[in-house]
């Protein structure tokens, strides 16, 4: 298990995720994993090359030429991260900034205080006091106050200062304005105001089926969680739940797989599947490109290609590449707690879950039983930045994943389902459909509710970082040392 788990796209992974993560800890370390990576690949190339090669020390040699590979990929990685904080700019001094203009690079989101969490990429910026102006470049965190929604590629004009000095991460500085000080520019582009046009025709078509149940089906669809009522965002909190109204894995195979229904008249399997990929585009496109729905379409593309080429398609592997491309595009991901708990939870299933499955083989059906160790490995890979990051842990959230898990599935087909059928113009239609819908989402509502009355533990302040810790020895001694003996046992 260990030896199949083991791969050079792995240890790639890894090596590249380690160089992204010191870049903060050690400004200037990219020298060192440069020099690292050129050392590395000077030692096993020899490893490749030679008349009558071991097998063993053939496979060392490709095993460390991933590694060089993350190496080299992190060197770059880190030259870019440098690059965006030194590289920020502004055309007057912070204390005598007034406005400034540019592009939002993220949807907008609402903090716990239901303000509007906007991330922008700064154009121009300026003073008004002193009449100047000029070009700018980086990035603000934007609180607006109110629920106030901007979209992806909408530029704006801000009236307000900034604070703080630049640091590193992909926001060098803050502000704060009030609404009224916000003002629309319009798109950066055609692409960008078609795509806000996209949304708010979703969210009118999914508003007929009526409030809340729109609210969880908008959330399923595209991910605008915004609207969900504060009780049943609650209880999926409670129930270690919330990853499932977070955009990942079960959306976009849920999406993939009505495409495949609806193609079944394409002759070719390649032209199911370039039609099926760009769907799964267009829908990440649409819904936004967050680290968990973005890992699960590149690996879903990357398995389907190696099915369609009859190529090796082993799960661990798809992942590191998913990641690969992720940090690739975008290597601050790495420090985002969605990054860390979407390929933690998948690792989990991937490595963890035979722990489970195994033992209880033939006591339940095999449906029950997958499900519950998918549940249980997400779970246990997850636990130790869990309890690092909120302080506590829900136990409940192993079954309540077995009940809402199907549930919203079925939710969401309902919902791709519903999209065709609103632009039918029939009144009583839409009726019988949206009370349909009104039961169905009591019905995940009262099931949310009752695994969320299961307390959860909550950890002492002072001891998390040592829970945390522990948890991840006790995790990493799961993923080794329990494979090897089992396989010793068989």
């Amino acid at each position: 298990m260990i030896r199949r788990h083991l791969t050079p796209a792995l240890l790639c992974f890894c090596a590249f995720l380690a160089c992204c993560l010191a870049a903060p800890i050690a400004p200037g370390s990219w020298r060192a994993a440069a020099l690292l990576a050129i050392a590395g690949a000077g030692t096993t190339i020899p490893l490749l090359s030679g008349p009558g090669a071991a097998v063993c020390r053939r496979r060392a040699g490709v095993l460390g030429l991933g590694v060089s590979l993350g190496l080299a990929l992190g060197t770059v990685s880190m030259v870019r991260m440098e690059a965006a904080r030194e590289g920020a700019f502004l055309p007057v001094g912070l204390e005598s900034l007034t406005d400034f203009v540019g592009t939002v690079s993220q949807d907008s989101t609402l903090d716990r205080r239901g303000d509007a969490v906007v991330r922008v990429r700064l154009e121009s910026a300026g003073s008004l006091s002193r009449g100047t102006a000029g070009r700018a470049r980086g990035g603000v965190l934007l609180f607006v106050g109110g629920d106030t929604r901007f979209s992806l590629g909408q530029r704006i004009r801000v009236h307000a200062p900034l604070t703080g000095e630049p640091r590193f991460g992909p926001q060098n500085w803050t502000a704060r304005a009030r609404r009224a000080d916000v003002i629309p520019l319009g798109f950066a582009g055609t692409a960008w105001s078609f795509r806000s046009e996209a949304r708010a025709a979703l969210h009118r078509a999914v508003s007929r089926v009526g409030y809340p149940a729109s609210s969880l089906l908008e959330a399923l669809l595209i991910g605008v969680r915004e609207d969900v009522p504060p009780d049943l965002h609650d209880r999926f909190l409670r129930t270690g739940s919330l990853h499932i109204l977070a955009l990942s894995g079960l959306h976009v195979t849920v999406l993939y797989g009505a495409a495949g229904l609806l193609l079944w008249f394409l002759r070719h399997r390649w032209q199911r599947f370039a039609a099926a990929t760009a769907v799964i585009l267009f829908f990440q496109f649409l819904a936004g490109f967050m680290p968990s729905l973005l890992r699960a379409t590149v690996m879903i593309v990357v398995g389907a290609a190696a099915v369609l080429l009859d190529r090796d398609r082993e799960p661990i592997n798809v992942l590191a590449l998913s990641g690969i491309v992720l940090l690739l595009i975008d290597p601050f991901q790495c420090f985002t707690l969605s990054f860390q708990l979407s390929f933690l939870a998948l690792a989990g299933i991937l490595v963890l879950g035979f722990l489970v499955q195994r033992p209880l083989s033939g006591t339940l059906p095999r449906f029950a039983l997958l499900a519950l160790a998918m549940s249980a490995g997400a779970q246990a890979a997850t636990l130790p930045l869990v309890i690092a990051a909120f302080g506590s842990w829900y136990p409940s959230g192993i079954l309540a994943s077995l009940v809402l898990v199907p549930l919203t599935t079925a939710y969401l087909w309902a919902g791709l389902a519903w999209l065709p059928i609103s632009l039918v113009p029939w009144t009583a239609l839409h009726d019988v459909v949206s009370a349909a819908f009104a039961v169905f989402y009591r019905v995940i509502s009262t099931a949310a509710d009752a695994f969320a009355r299961i307390p959860g533990i909550v950890f002492p302040q002072p001891a998390i970082p040592w829970l945390a810790v522990g948890a991840g020895l006790a995790v990493a001694a799961a993923a080794t040392v329990l494979p090897i003996r089992a396989r010793a046992a068989r």
